[in-house]
């Protein structure tokens, strides 16, 4: 009998979680307990600006402060909380300020995403934001400004218990998709899956970055963060995200595919890059470039693939900003024998659909599909090569455009990795700070007559 299709079975849900880390785990560059007061430098250095420090404050006197953030001699980048009020200050000026009343023993925390500075207070899962401000006097996004800034803390008649200083890890994450070889593969070390993330910074898509992460497809829930990866290009270091690592063993080399640029203008493109470097592990600066791909507005969540001799590379097509944003998806592939991003040409789109996206190429059952998510119809189509829908997964379609990634844990077994479009204080920070991981499985399978493919 042949093996169980993704088509036969009907996925349900198994875990549901949310990844959230002010400093990602594998990244924390500093971590003092009881600290001394006074202005101390972490000497954290950030290869991009994506940083936090995190003070566990015990105790605070009467005209007492504590600050903390981004410092550079007399330069700074910082958080301040004092008398009742927390501020953001630029080189000595305050860009932004609100009220608030903390109560030690507490948890004050500031975070760097891009240009975006966040001033939070809490622990654990309790985090809030207290006042968030895109500051525009020091671009960190350009590496010889941020290059002479290093993460650092200051407190005046206050008692820390700890400080950490590290990395930004995420407060919650979105468009998972497998690394996967240039055949579809998935790539594995010591029996772990590997997937790239989004993760969500303190604002929209400008503000998060993108991490790998190790899954365990035994506990899912512990999926780890090994590797953050950012981009470089018109001179500034960035977050770009949403896209898929495939290993090319031909060439012994990773190909990206992610998307970044602004919204609306001039619009969010896939862009591309190949490296020889371990990027599944560490933190990596890359160079990319936009893809040369018929594009209309914007095109976003790309998913690649080396099928027979030639490249193939889906995405969602933009084609609509008002009154609704409208995409569907779109297949290019480059010549026979042709690199990856050479003459690519359309070979087949749905332009039938007008909200399709979270492209996916995948293979079963001998054949190359692509999978992709409509929220108009909340459903995940199947299409063939030529974008003809064979058929929709059985699964249940969780908030907000979930991308279909699935993957064959055993010969009838079938796991999908998703996400689901939940906020984190979208009244303060608005939004683009999602999700929850969403992780689903297939039911023991029940033969519904339809055909393998």
């Amino acid at each position: 009998m042949a093996a169980v299709s993704p088509l036969e079975v009907r996925f349900e849900v198994t875990h549901r979680f949310r990844p959230f880390d002010l400093i990602a785990p594998g990244f924390v560059g500093y971590d003092i307990v009881r600290p001394g007061a006074g202005p101390i430098d972490t000497g954290q250095s950030l290869a991009a600006p994506f940083g936090a420090v995190v003070l566990d404050v015990a105790a605070l006197e009467k005209g007492g402060s504590v600050s903390a953030g981004l410092v550079s001699g007399g330069s700074r980048v910082i958080g301040r909380y004092a008398a009742g009020t927390v501020e953001i200050d630029v080189d000595g000026h305050v860009v932004a300020d609100a009220p608030a009343e903390l109560q030690a023993p507490y948890g004050f925390a500031v975070t760097v995403n891009g240009n975006m500075i966040t001033v939070l207070a809490g622990a654990g899962e309790t985090w809030r934001p207290l006042l968030t401000r895109e500051q525009d006097r020091s671009d960190l996004r350009r590496p010889e400004v941020l290059a002479a800034y290093t993460l650092g803390f200051h407190s005046e008649r206050a008692s820390l218990a700890r400080a950490r200083a590290g990395y930004f890890g995420q407060v919650g994450v979105r468009d998972l998709h497998l690394v996967e070889h240039a055949d579809g593969r998935p790539y594995l070390r010591d029996g772990k899956l590997f997937l790239t993330a989004g993760c969500a910074g303190m604002g929209f898509a400008q503000q998060a970055h993108w991490a790998v992460w190790a899954l365990d497809p035994a506990a899912p829930e512990r999926m780890e963060q090994v590797a953050k990866l950012f981009f470089a290009h018109d001179g500034i270091v960035t977050g770009d995200n949403a896209g898929q690592i495939v290993y090319d063993e031909e060439r012994g080399r990773f190909v990206i595919v992610v998307c970044g640029g602004d919204l609306p203008e001039p619009g969010v493109y896939v862009r591309h890059a190949e490296t020889t470097d371990d990027i599944l592990s560490g933190v990596h600066v890359i160079p990319n470039r936009v893809l040369p791909a018929p594009m209309s507005l914007s095109a976003w969540e790309p998913s690649i693939a080396k099928i027979g001799e030639r490249w193939h590379i889906a995405f969602a097509d933009v084609v609509q900003l008002e009154p609704r944003l409208e995409f569907h998806p779109v297949l290019v592939a480059s010549p026979q024998g042709g690199d990856y991003a050479d003459d690519l040409a359309v070979v087949a789109a749905d332009p039938s659909v007008r909200r399709t996206e979270g492209c996916v190429l995948h293979r079963f059952g001998g054949d190359w599909h692509l999978l992709a998510t409509d929220d108009d119809d909340k459903c995940y189509r199947v299409y063939d090569l030529g974008l003809r829908q064979l058929a929709t997964l059985d699964a249940p379609y969780v908030e907000g455009g979930p991308h279909p990634q699935i993957v064959r844990v055993s010969r009838d077994e079938w796991m999908m990795i998703t996400f689901a479009n939940v906020q984190y204080a979208e009244e303060v920070l608005g939004y683009g700070t999602e999700g929850d991981v969403v992780i689903m499985s297939a039911s023991p399978p029940t033969r519904k007559g339809t055909p393998d493919v």
